[in-house]
């Protein structure tokens, strides 16, 4: 199995909540933190490098708003440089991903947003092995980062169909490389519009200070979501459109496909743009609207409040879930009806 990281080169009792995994697991699961772990993240100041596509100063407003559990800084990615941040004192929140291409050729594309700490101790004891003049020492010094960063969070993220075809293809470093810098430099996602980043930042801040550990793949239904009985389900733009997997394409639903895809869900809704969700979210509205993220098949489909962060109905479900399908809005206006 061949595996490429879209990382650049040196540059790099428990509630339900889902779509975000607060837990040191490297597959998400809902595993406890070893002893001091939390503590020790939370000694740190947490750089958060984020996409150009919003201001630095937009990223410390909504962080001023919903981060407490660390200090922090924002640094553009431009300016970002992880052997800065290597002395122990640094968690790192940034998007991350991977190519994973199969002897077969099936190709796996993971993208996250994901907070980690460096294990300092194992990472220096690696360090001293590596030797400076070796051709590969950049590539082994990177690996050997990655290898020490321990998560604390995570948040999948959903490639748009032009990343996730370029991904598909991506086969070289060059171009791995070009890939990396579009996750930073383009819209490349269809949940990390600021206002979803805020809510994102929110829930993690929120779990973490109440000492909580949680996986991605619980289903759960809360109390809350009966207030759909009388409020609008906003739906973001980006999910009208139906992706093709066989083809690598994806077209806008037509006005009989997208009636057909919501006819059983007996409530009011409403399809809204990126940009005026952002601003409802932003503006501290009480509203309702669905999170839908498929990463290699899988789905992760959440109802969240706008105004909190929290996640009131979650499914997680996998293979071949390349698409909102009509079942899934069949299955939201029951949880509701009960």
């Amino acid at each position: 199995m061949k595996r490429i990281l879209l990382f650049a080169m040196l540059a790099l009792s428990i509630q339900n909540f889902a779509q975000v995994a607060i837990t040191s697991s490297d597959r998400g699961a809902n595993d406890e933190f070893e002893k001091g772990e939390l503590e020790k993240f939370k000694s740190t100041t947490t750089v958060f490098v984020l996409p150009q596509v919003n201001s630095k100063e937009d990223y410390e407003k909504i962080l001023k708003e919903t981060w407490t559990v660390t200090p922090f800084k924002v640094v553009e990615y431009k300016d970002f440089n992880i052997l800065d941040y290597i002395d122990g004192t640094y968690s790192i929140a940034k998007f991350i991903g991977d190519r994973v291409e199969t002897s077969k050729g099936t190709v796996y594309i993971h993208t996250n947003f994901a907070i980690r700490v460096l294990d300092k101790e194992k990472f220096d004891k690696g360090l001293a092995k590596l030797k400076s003049d070796d051709k590969k020492y950049n590539r082994k010094l990177n690996n050997l980062l990655n290898e020490n960063m321990k998560y604390v969070a995570r948040v999948p993220l959903c490639v748009n169909n032009a990343f996730l075809g370029e991904a598909m293809a991506a086969r070289s470093d060059e171009k791995i490389s070009i890939l990396y810098e579009k996750m930073y430099t383009e819209n490349s996602f269809t949940n990390t519009n600021l206002g979803m980043l805020k809510n994102y930042f929110q829930l993690i801040n929120q779990l973490i200070n109440a000492g909580e550990h949680i996986g991605l793949y619980d289903d759960f239904v809360k109390p809350e979501v009966k207030k759909l009985k009388d409020n609008t389900l906003y739906i973001p733009e980006a999910y009208m459109m139906e992706y093709n997997p066989w083809k690598g394409t994806e077209k806008l639903r037509d006005e009989k496909d997208l009636k057909k895809l919501v006819e059983d869900y007996k409530y009011k809704y409403q399809f809204i743009r990126d940009e005026d969700l952002k601003r409802k979210i932003l503006n501290n509205e009480e509203i309702y609207y669905l999170r839908y993220v498929s990463m290699n098949g899988n789905k992760y489909l959440q109802v969240v409040n706008a105004k909190t962060g929290d996640g009131v109905y979650y499914f997680y479900g996998a293979g071949f879930a390349y698409n909102l399908k009509d079942n899934d809005f069949k299955d939201l206006s029951k949880a509701i009806s009960k």
